[in-house]
């Protein structure tokens, strides 16, 4: 009887064996022309993304120079070689624009440059029926308020991505301007094989190509229109197959496990694969469970090694076809500290479902420390998209978690390894650079990811270097302060200066705050400039000057538990009084330890001086904070200044900042100032001080009191 079971259990496996293999050819016949399509019309999205992103780009350059109001002068006097040297210096930068015209009202008078002649000015660029179609279809454009329109032109045989827009800065370009006789600027970007080579380079499409006419049939097509809807041709591309090669790889695969399941169904017995399959499933779920975290749910360390160490991901490691990522979590400590470790378990629950439905089912996530995470990425297609993964990782925790009524935001520090099929690396190497990039991403703060260079394994030897450079500077005078006038918005009058600390190294020029300073509070020199700075203060402006002097702490000054009376002293060795000092703080001071920072803050606040709260809007800081520490001032970052003009929600922010201020009884600064548009927008607002180019570049001393003298003269 068991050979009779046996019998039929064989004959029945093979007959749905051989079902099994037709229907999984029919389905893969069907779904490789799905596959095809699929692949054709990325590549379409692709490419129309990119002509898109080319053609925002082409009016962001033209509104750039048309917007700029001394544009307009210079073109109204005629001040050809200014404007020849302004417009053409773009022509050195390759990716930049390839013509810049400007024809005045009426079309009576025109200037033009071209990359071909650089600064040499030219009137064959456009004619008089391209000029007067342009106006035509920005024109039209008004209707919509569009001011900037694009076009597909010819010249000379030339295929041109042109954008127009009319001269000048406007508050309403609605009634003040009219595009069909007042002077425009035009801007062309040649649509030329070095830009269909970057097409295909971005976006990984083969052989693009511009044409007129009938399409090669082998060729996929993309149709090139305008902004105005004119049609000037396609974009062809050699389309992938990826279907094809599906087919090309699974059929014989396919076809030899149906083959050895047919020999294995005829010599295993019932039994003995039963007995098998009950061993390998035990064996399965014991794997599983060593190397699954009890958690999250997510693969635990031991998980990940053991992907990583696997077969196919070693050798997709050999080829070049590999990349990790490495997370670390921003905040997590401070859900376990303020709200328990049950809530920090909640957490980390919810922040590994946030990460699997982030990201595709195959990829591979594990949580691989208390609040790390870890992403092993094997092959060509998941490798060219480590940073879009990353990305996604990190929008991922956008939203903030809510516990017990609370939210708590959660961030997260994301480096990324390559492994490149020009120089592979081993998956230990991958996880040792991704965790190296996550470390410098966590210790800069970034809120994007960044990816392993060999710069960074060097950066230690460097900022040895640096600090060492430092030192010596202090020893050698080699710093030096600047004064940046802040003015008053009802007159424009000089109601404080800020002090920047600048350096000019003899072999390395100027050096940037924002590098030696991070390395000046690692290495405990910070003290050293920060008294640099008030005693330069001190020394420089003195007790007679007639308006404040703002400085800048650094978050690690505010570990000196002596701070304030050190520079109490200082003040008064050269006769100034803590009223004339105020000092300025980002929010990032705010964050890392509070307590300390509200202490250090009340102190300088009674003994005289006032506290300001610089760059708001680019951190962290909430409204509990301003109610509870003894700012002054609140300077808001020049991101906001420089959003003026585009639309009415950069009005209403700034509108609503000057609100706040006014709410909590505290002057509103606007850093960032540099047209008169701007501050007059910023005056309407309710902006109470107004700091930047336009009210004075930072001056040494000595300039500064030639500029009182001269502002007093006058």
């Amino acid at each position: 009887m068991g050979q009779t079971l046996d019998s039929t259990l064989s004959r029945y496996i093979n007959v749905a064996t051989l079902v099994s293999l037709i229907a999984s050819v029919l389905t893969i016949y069907f779904f490789v022309g799905a596959l095809n399509r699929n692949a054709v019309e990325h590549d379409r999205q692709l490419l129309s993304a990119g002509i898109e992103a080319a053609s925002r780009q082409n009016e962001t350059w033209v509104a750039d120079y048309g917007w700029w109001s001394e544009l307009l002068t210079l073109w109204d006097e005629r001040e050809k070689a200014i404007l020849s040297d302004s417009l053409a210096s773009s022509f050195s930068d390759h990716t930049a624009f390839d013509f810049v015209t400007i024809i005045g009202a009426d079309d009576v008078r025109s200037m033009a440059w071209h990359r071909e002649s650089g600064q040499q000015l030219r009137t064959d660029v456009l004619n008089h029926e391209q000029v007067a179609a342009l106006r035509a279809d920005l024109a039209a454009g008004y209707e919509a308020e569009h001011f900037i329109s694009t076009h597909f032109l010819k010249v000379r045989g030339q295929l041109y991505m042109a954008s127009i827009t009319v001269l000048g800065e406007f508050e309403d370009r609605t009634s003040m301007t009219d595009p069909s006789v007042d002077p425009v600027i035009i801007i062309g970007t040649a649509v030329d094989r070095s830009f269909l080579g970057e097409l295909e380079d971005v976006f990984q499409v083969s052989d693009v190509s511009l044409h007129q006419g009938a399409l090669p049939h082998a060729n996929a097509g993309l149709e090139m229109t305008d902004d105005a809807g004119h049609s000037i041709g396609w974009l062809g591309w050699q389309a992938s197959r990826p279907g094809n090669e599906t087919l090309r790889f699974a059929f014989l695969p396919l076809l030899a496990y149906i083959l050895a399941f047919f020999v294995g169904a005829q010599l295993i017995a019932l039994k003995a694969r039963t007995l098998a399959r009950h061993a390998a499933s035990n064996e399965k779920r014991a794997i599983i469970a060593a190397g699954t975290d009890n958690l999250s749910g997510l693969p635990n360390r031991l998980g990940f090694t053991s992907f990583v160490e696997s077969t196919a991901a070693t050798r997709a490691a050999e080829d070049g076809k590999a990349a990790v990522i490495y997370i670390d979590l921003n905040g997590f400590k401070a859900v376990n500290d303020k709200a328990g470790h049950r809530a920090g378990d909640d957490v980390i629950r919810r922040v590994a479902h946030r990460f699997s439905r982030a990201v595709d089912a195959h990829i591979h996530i594990a949580r691989v420390g208390g609040d790390e995470f870890a992403c092993a990425l094997v092959g060509a297609d998941d490798t060219r998209e480590a940073l879009n993964i990353a990305r996604s990782l990190s929008e991922s925790l956008a939203r903030p978690f809510e516990i017990d009524g609370r939210p708590f935001e959660i961030g997260a520090a994301i480096g990324i390894a390559h492994s490149d099929e020009g120089a592979p690396k081993t998956f230990s190497q991958l996880i040792h650079d991704a965790d190296l990039a996550m470390y410098r991403a966590k210790a800069d703060q970034l809120d994007k990811p960044l990816i392993f260079n060999a710069s960074l394994g060097l950066e230690a030897d460097a900022r040895r270097a640096l600090e060492a450079d430092i030192e010596a500077g202090l020893d050698r005078d080699e710093f030096f302060v600047v004064y940046q006038p802040i003015a008053r918005a009802s007159d424009a009058s000089t109601a404080s200066v800020e002090a920047l600390l600048r350096w000019e190294h003899p072999t390395r020029g100027a050096v940037p705050p924002d590098v030696f300073i991070p390395v000046a509070e690692d290495s405990k020199l910070i003290r050293r400039l920060g008294d640099f700075v008030v005693e330069s203060v001190c020394r420089e402006i003195g007790p007679d000057a007639p308006h404040t002097v703002s400085i800048n702490l650094s978050p690690a000054q505010l570990n000196d538990g002596r701070l304030c009376e050190r520079y109490l002293r200082e003040l008064t060795s050269h006769g100034m009084t803590p009223d004339q000092v105020e000092f300025e703080l980002t929010e990032a001071v705010l964050v890392d330890d509070f307590e300390q920072a509200q202490s250090r803050l009340m102190e300088l606040h009674e003994a005289g001086f006032k506290v300001n709260l610089d760059d708001f809007g680019t951190g962290f800081a909430s409204m509990g904070y301003l109610h509870m520490l003894p700012f002054s001032k609140i300077k808001i970052d020049k991101t906001f200044v420089q959003s003026i003009g585009r639309g009415e929600g950069p009005n209403k922010m700034l509108q609503a900042l000057a609100l706040l201020g006014d709410a909590l009884s505290l002057d509103m600064v606007a850093e960032g100032v540099e047209t008169e548009g701007q501050a007059a927008m910023l005056r309407l607002l309710g902006f109470d001080y107004l700091q930047g180019w336009h009210f004075g570049y930072p001056l040494r001393s000595e300039q500064l009191k030639i500029r009182k003298a001269s502002d007093q003269a006058a």
